[in-house]
């Protein structure tokens, strides 16, 4: 608000920021807690400032003293404080406040609403309700007799509200239940606001939306006049259970602004539904794999065959029949193959039958079904109904295509086992490891490598894979390995790529060996991961000799840095990029020592090898992160990329005062001459070398101009 120095402000605008008429006004600076308090003058109803001050909650901890009721002096100074109100508008609430003044020695009811004008005022408006409290007060001792009622009956539920629709004002009756819902006072002032926090805290995220929609204020409202009463169920989460609660709400009779709601917890009769669906589902999918289903009186022998075979089209259609157990040994001989026949014959003796259901509450049995003169195989399974012990059920299912499949499996784990072993052999130990339990089994091909006896089973892998690897693993590459073999780590891995393969090197025979290790997890979802480890020794051996020949063939014997075969390659490499118009950015810097040829005629060779060593010690220090390479007697190059390309410049210049500080008989020990790749100008590495060497001597002349000066 940034009207503080008018001497008056247009109630309009105060009113529409605080949606209500007030009869007094205060507008406070945020920064410094100072104010200015308006109140309504004539006809027109304009706000003239009446006073101000410089800390607006101190003056107001003053005048509570004074104008305050007693009894809610300390209720109104323990709500009204700086940090209540400051907290409410930073999360982007109002703060309001119920409270009496002292007028002429009678209390007399206010309220008090404190909103945010913009980023640097704060309004509060003090408004008259007396009459409108009084009339709540009035109201709420009239229905006293109906909410003793209420009260009464909140044992059939777990919270009941009585809710003023017209100002928001309820009562709770709560019957102490736990996780009864939503948790409020034994009366409140503003129903529908509080509900809606309360709800977005308890009920489930999938119920959400539709709840708070149905209690929006205007939305219950139009429901209840509409039908008279409304129920709705929904679920909310309680210590991390999920429970059935319902709401019934309905307008109080003969008042049309107060509505009962009653909340219920109707858990256990939800449950009791699903539960009645789940098995009248499963019933069904369990009819639905059977063949035919009967249905046994083990007192008289009757039974009801349902089928869901093609002959009775459906499940549905039954066939009753006198005599379970002499009937099916007539069936059996006929359909069921001559070998199973007996098996399944003494199986369903009606005795021995109940004997073993009473053990063992139910019985299956595999057999092979003769039918149109074509074999398959048929499960059997018979169980005594949960609370009925005159009656069997049993069911009768075609398995042939899984134990056909189960058979083709067999044939074919020969052909997998030969070549799991074929794989194995070119590993030294191959571990199998269950990542839930951390149990593995190990299998190993050599006794240096195996921990346990050859397919033996251990506990705790990645316990003892680290306690192992401190004794075996060679010390520089332990702290990788330890890392990498940690539980979380490897898991982190596997599920990122797939599989891991990890490089190092054990301690076999009193020697240092290079092995592989290698992991990999089946499938996403499984259990368990397999790591094989393979000794990797004589190749990795051959491949660092290969790298080291290499290595010699591209440095320089003299000096260490990379030769003129090294600058070849690397020149290479950059000329492919420039063809393909990738544009690397680096620049070349060439050096050549000045006066090589006169130490060696003077001082020998030897000196002048020191020579070229202090020259090159020069160039490295200055060039740190960037190649030297020696490609002449006398001539050295730099290749900048990265870091050293981005400071060319200043390099040069530590470079110049290098080369002042280290002078030889008042000669400079070096020229040297830099130039950058140009684009789409420079077609290869040679084009920007020459225009360094171009530099370089003109840099060399430069030299000889000042030592014939001096």
């Amino acid at each position: 608000m940034n009207e503080q120095n008018s001497d008056s402000l247009s109630f309009a605008s105060l009113a529409l920021a605080l949606a209500n008429d007030y009869t007094v006004l205060y507008v406070i600076n945020s920064a410094n807690d100072s104010y200015v308090e308006y109140s309504i003058s004539g006809t027109e109803k304009e706000l003239v400032k009446a006073s101000e001050g410089k800390d607006f909650y101190a003056d107001t901890r003053k005048n509570c003293r004074i104008q305050v009721w007693t009894d809610d002096q300390e209720y109104f100074l323990d709500a009204f404080k700086k940090e209540n109100v400051i907290k409410a508008l930073e999360n982007g609430l109002s703060f309001s406040l119920t409270y009496r003044l002292n007028i002429n020695g009678v209390p007399r009811y206010f309220f008090l609403k404190t909103i945010r004008a913009n980023d640097s005022d704060i309004v509060i408006g003090v408004r008259d309700i007396d009459v409108q409290k009084r009339k709540e007060l009035k109201d709420a001792e009239a229905s006293r007799t109906y909410l003793e009622i209420a009260s009464s009956l909140a044992s059939l539920f777990e919270v009941i509200y009585h809710v003023d629709m017209e100002t928001g004002h309820f009562f709770v009756y709560n019957s102490g239940k736990s996780c009864s819902g939503f948790d409020f006072r034994k009366e409140g002032d503003n129903f529908f606001e509080n509900t809606m926090a309360d709800l977005q805290n308890v009920v489930h995220p999938d119920d959400r939306d539709y709840v708070m929609h149905e209690f929006k204020k205007e939305v219950l409202s139009q429901n209840i006049s509409d039908s008279g009463s409304i129920s709705i169920t929904y679920r909310q989460i309680c210590k991390d259970q999920i429970q059935y609660m319902n709401v019934l709400a309905f307008r109080q009779k003969k008042d049309s602004e107060r509505v009962v709601i009653g909340v219920r917890n109707v858990t256990a009769q939800k449950k009791q539904e699903i539960k009645n669906r789940v098995y009248a589902h499963i019933a069904g999918a369990l009819a639905s794999r059977y063949e035919v289903i009967y249905y046994i009186d083990i007192d008289t022998d009757e039974y009801t065959i349902y089928s869901a075979s093609e002959k009775y089209s459906e499940l549905g259609t039954t066939i009753k029949g006198d005599d379970f157990f002499r009937d099916c040994v007539s069936d059996v001989k006929k359909y069921i193959h001559p070998d199973d026949a007996d098996i399944i014959l003494n199986h369903l003796q009606k005795e021995k039958l109940i004997e073993s259901l009473r053990q063992k509450d139910s019985m299956s049995l595999t057999y092979r079904q003769l039918l149109d003169g074509r074999q398959q195989y048929m499960n059997m399974t018979l169980v005594t109904p949960e609370n009925d012990p005159h009656h069997i059920i049993m069911g009768v299912s075609n398995i042939d295509a899984d134990v056909r499949h189960e058979q083709s499996i067999k044939a074919e784990s020969q052909t997998f086992k030969d070549i799991s072993i074929a794989l194995a052999k070119r590993y030294e130990v191959i571990y199998h490891v269950n990542i839930i339990t951390d149990e593995f089994y190990e299998y190993s091909a050599s006794e240096k490598y195996s921990k346990l006896e050859i397919g033996a089973r251990g506990k705790d892998f990645f316990r003892l894979t680290q306690e192992n690897m401190t004794r075996d693993i060679y010390p520089e590459d332990l702290p990788m390995m330890s890392i990498s073999m940690q539980k979380n780590n490897l898991i982190e891995s596997l599920t990122k790529f797939g599989k891991t393969l990890l490089n190092y090197r054990l301690m076999i025979d009193g020697r240092a060996q290079y092995v592989s290790l290698y992991a990999v997890r089946p499938d996403e979802d499984s259990e368990h991961i397999i790591i094989a480890v393979s000794n990797v020794d004589d190749a990795k051996r051959m491949e660092i000799a290969y790298h080291n020949a290499v290595d010699m063939a591209n440095k320089d014997a003299l000096t260490g840095l990379k030769n003129k075969r090294a600058y070849v390659h690397a020149e290479t490499e950059l000329d492919e990029l420039i063809s393909n118009s990738e544009n690397p950015a680096f620049a070349v810097v060439v050096c050549d020592l000045n006066g090589l040829k006169q130490i060696n005629d003077t001082l020998g060779h030897k000196a002048g090898d020191e020579f070229i060593k202090k020259g090159c010690s020069i160039i490295c220090n200055t060039f740190k992160h960037s190649p030297v390479f020696r490609i002449g007697g006398d001539e050295f190059a730099v290749i900048l990329k990265g870091h050293d390309y981005e400071n060319r410049y200043s390099l040069m210049g530590a470079l110049h005062d290098s080369l002042q500080t280290h002078r030889r008989d008042r000669m400079l020990i070096l020229a040297a001459g830099i130039s950058e790749f140009v684009p789409y100008k420079d077609m290869r590495v040679q084009d920007v070398f020459e225009r360094a060497d171009n530099l370089m001597y003109a840099d060399k002349e430069i030299c000889k101009a000042e030592m014939s000066v001096q």
